[in-house]
């Protein structure tokens, strides 16, 4: 597997002049000149953003293998596998962004907080006419001035472009999850199913639930499934967890005659301690405070 540490090494592999240190962007449509690789995993130490259209073949991210032609965008985080083959050239974008430099041209800006980066292709987002006519407007024009870089506002104008398109991809991944509303269905449901059950296990050493559990019970990646369940039903996944865990855990405590100790560790939690304090931020009363106002009723 080839990876990249920085794009300076990328754009020596592909014997292509660097116009920049920490982005760039390309048109997929030139890179038939390029040794582009193919059938091979590879992997950056920074982000990736990609737009394909007639596009006929595979994309996969980590294990996950993606087929499709028009309007994708596949948005990849430091360090997952990449591996694209397609039989014939396809169209758009590739945008290559170092995760340093929104910090050193908008210090409130942070890549790393769109959750959709890590979503991997079990949710690529597929859109629409007007959507993809869109993005490839807002890239066209970060291409333009990119391969300009007149002046010092080149890279923060550039910059405010790609964050006009991750602004937007939140507002189609919403769309989207609208639109499948029956996949995230099912989902959820399963997702209830399974931490209903979850201290049902026998023969399993019981740990405190974490949304990594769950995810790969389900086979996506904990932010997809925390972003489908937020959608769905307003919370998140950790949130609904821990409510869960202290329902579990009212229970025992009015039920049992068990220390707050032995019931911290039948639940899951190493430390009794950090029981107590998830106890109390979500009761406003210690575990022991709320076996005695329940006993007194």
């Amino acid at each position: 597997m080839k990876h990249f540490k920085n794009i300076k090494n990328l754009k020596e592999y592909y014997d292509v002049d660097l116009k920049h240190p920490m982005i760039d962007i390309f048109k997929y449509e030139d890179a038939k000149r390029l040794k582009l690789i193919k059938d091979e995993p590879i992997s950056f130490d920074f982000y990736t953003i990609s737009f394909v259209k007639n596009f006929n073949g595979f994309i996969q991210i980590d294990n996950t293998k993606f087929t499709g032609d028009n309007g994708v965008l596949h948005f990849i985080e430091p360090k997952q596998q990449y591996t694209c083959n397609s039989t014939n050239p396809w169209e758009g974008y590739q945008v290559l962004i170092h995760p340093n430099i929104f910090k050193k041209h908008f210090s409130h800006k942070e890549i790393g907080a769109y959750d959709f980066f890590s979503y991997q292709v079990n949710e690529s987002l597929l859109l629409t006419e007007h959507e993809e006519q869109l993005v490839e407007n807002i890239l066209s024009l970060a291409w333009n001035e990119f391969n300009k870089l007149n002046d010092d506002f080149s890279i923060p104008i550039i910059l405010s472009y790609i964050s006009t398109l991750l602004n937007l991809a939140d507002r189609f991944y919403a769309r989207q999850f609208e639109t499948r509303k029956a996949f995230g269905n099912q989902l959820v449901n399963s997702f209830f199913s399974i931490l209903k059950n979850y201290y049902s296990q026998v023969d399993v050493e019981i740990q405190q639930p974490t949304v990594q559990y769950f995810a790969d019970r389900l086979h996506v990646t904990p932010n997809y499934l925390s972003d489908t369940i937020r959608h769905h039903s307003g919370k998140s996944a950790i949130t609904i967890i821990h409510d869960f865990i202290i329902e579990e855990a009212k229970k025992q405590l009015q039920m049992t005659d068990k220390t707050v100790s032995e019931i911290s560790y039948i639940l899951g939690f190493e430390y009794p301690n950090y029981f107590s304090r998830l106890f109390k931020k979500k009761t406003k009363l210690t575990p022991s405070e709320y076996r005695k106002s329940v006993k007194s009723i």
